[in-house]
């Protein structure tokens, strides 16, 4: 290993990944860690890390003023035989190994050579902390941001299910989050339904749209899951004509998740 690259968001109070990666950088790795210092509850726990790390040689990126950074990803730079290799890590939920006891969480550990790329951009420009420029949006083709390209995305994915609703075309879509609120999705989700679209949702908290109402989605279904672990994965399934897209991420359907903050979504 050459070269890691990770976010945190929530650090374990004695964070054995944070101590993995003060040893990386102690042995000689390039260790490069954003730690969002804006997260909520655990803002002195984060500062305290991110002290603690900068100390053993690991290149801090802190906040970026006005966003932030809630997307759970690494990247993984690695030569074998003298050729360069990266692996990536896109999750659901934080890299923490208190909260993994008990939220049910999904990662996607990949080489695809198409989602590195993007994800080596995107940190990239974290390192820069700024917010995202109108029509930066270009840089990303697979994987799913906020901010950049990721609502715009899912409201052409419901367009196409919508699409081939009409057409008499398989459609459908199942969506599994924690919070539903934002607007523009929410009523793009009425209008899948009046066209035929069946919507299948599982929120496990904040829910603003109305299932099964007549006239505006009598086509929509929502229930909610509670168990024994916290449902905290999101997770997007669209029949798209018989050929399913299927994608996990971090993001959540609400104004801060959409507006405010760096998601990450990928397709599986």
């Amino acid at each position: 290993v050459k070269e890691i690259y990770t976010t945190l968001y929530r650090v374990a109070g004695d964070s054995k990944i944070v101590n993995a990666l003060i040893t990386a950088a102690k042995n000689g790795k390039k260790v490069t860690v954003f730690i969002e210092l804006k997260a909520r509850f655990d803002e002195e726990n984060n500062l305290r890390w991110s002290k603690r790390m900068k100390a053993a040689g690991v290149r801090i990126i802190n906040s970026i003023p006005g966003l932030k950074v809630h997307a759970k990803v690494a990247l993984v730079k690695r030569e074998t035989e003298n050729r360069i290799h990266y692996t990536a890590l896109i999750a659901t939920g934080n890299l923490n190994e208190v909260t993994a006891r008990f939220y049910t969480d999904h990662i996607l550990f990949t080489t695809n050579s198409n989602l590195v790329r993007e994800l080596e951009l995107l940190f990239l420009f974290l390192v820069k902390r700024r917010k995202p420029e109108s029509g930066s949006e270009v840089l990303f083709k697979h994987l799913l941001i906020a901010g950049f390209n990721l609502q715009r995305s899912f409201l052409e994915m419901i367009d196409a299910e919508i699409r081939n609703a009409r057409q008499g075309k398989p459609s459908g879509i199942i969506i599994k989050m924690n919070n539903l609120e934002e607007e523009l999705l929410i009523k793009k989700l009425y209008e899948a339904s009046a066209a035929g679209v069946k919507v299948q949702m599982i929120v496990r908290s904040i829910c603003c749209l109305a299932p099964g109402l007549t006239g505006l989605s009598e086509n929509i279904s929502i229930v909610r899951i509670v168990d024994r672990y916290l449902e905290h994965g999101r997770v997007f399934l669209f029949t798209n004509g018989g050929d399913e897209k299927m994608f996990i991420g971090s993001a959540d359907w609400m104004n801060r998740n959409i507006y405010r903050r760096i998601e990450v979504c990928t397709p599986v």
